[in-house]
């Protein structure tokens, strides 16, 4: 390996660490099988099983090197997971409190027809 070539494969690796900051989006089709999408860009199957990418990197390589998809698989997965899992817990919080908002309206409501009171939200 030459200097040169050490320094793509330092920038292959750095670039491996930020997929999923950098619009990178994957869909499992099996178990060894995924898409990797860039979003707004283009689509590469990653086969684990074969450690192969269809990205123009490990193509032009023939392999010899792994490609950043590859590279980073891992903690695109996680970081995808962390990130759903983030929004799921945002919305179920959110959900949460315009359901307590709800029964506070409902009760006041209730409360101030009793109290033949008018209601003053503001």
């Amino acid at each position: 390996m030459n200097l040169d070539e050490a320094r793509q494969l330092a920038n292959v690796n750095e670039r491996a660490q930020r997929l999923f900051e950098d619009g990178y989006r994957i869909r499992s089709l099996d178990g060894n099988l995924h898409l990797i999408r860039k979003q707004h860009g283009a689509t590469y199957t990653l086969d684990r099983a074969e450690k192969s990418c269809t990205c123009p990197f490990f193509t032009k390589n023939s392999g010899r090197y792994s490609c950043k998809h590859f590279l980073g698989f891992k903690k695109l997965v996680l970081s995808q997971r962390f990130h759903l899992a983030t929004l799921s817990a945002r919305w179920e919080a959110e959900e949460q409190a315009a359901t307590i908002e709800q029964v506070f309206l409902s009760a006041s409501r209730v409360l101030s027809a009793r109290l033949e009171v008018p209601l003053c939200l503001s």
